[in-house]
């Protein structure tokens, strides 16, 4: 299974989220985290419908800890 978004799926996820990371509500730089919402480790397949747009901050603070166990 894939991990990573690829560069298309980056695109879609940014736009989606209007160029703001989906946590904070900071504008993206080009270095945003495109992130697995149930997170890959807990078997978050790598699709947009379990992806989100968010900035590095954000992503780093979040780490797996995102799951619905």
């Amino acid at each position: 299974m894939r991990r990573a978004f690829t560069p298309r799926q980056r695109r879609i996820l940014r736009m989606l989220a209007g160029n703001l990371c989906q946590m904070c509500g900071a504008v993206l730089d080009a270095g945003f985290h495109a992130d697995h919402v149930r997170a890959h480790s807990r078997g978050g397949p790598t699709i947009l419908a379990n992806g989100q747009a968010l900035c590095a901050t954000c992503n780093l603070k979040k780490g797996a800890s995102n799951d619905d166990d």
